[in-house]
């Protein structure tokens, strides 16, 4: 029973993180499918937003999103 405890707060814990890399890589699957992207091409952003942990959808909010010229 006592594994079972450990194993309930451990998840506890980490579930803010987990719902934090979901959400950001929803968030950045959306803008790459709406808004397009500066390099690399939209299948490949969209694989490193999923599977590269939280580091892959921070890196396409600073290198991959399509700049605006304005």
């Amino acid at each position: 029973m006592t594994n079972m405890n450990i194993t309930m707060e451990t998840l506890i814990m980490i579930l803010p993180l987990i719902a934090l890399q979901l959400g950001l890589a929803l968030y950045c699957i959306v803008k790459i499918v709406r808004e397009g992207v500066s390099n690399l091409n939209k299948p490949l952003w969209i694989l490193i937003s999923l599977f590269v942990n939280l580091i892959g959808p921070i890196t396409f909010l600073i290198v991959g999103r399509k700049k605006d010229c304005k």
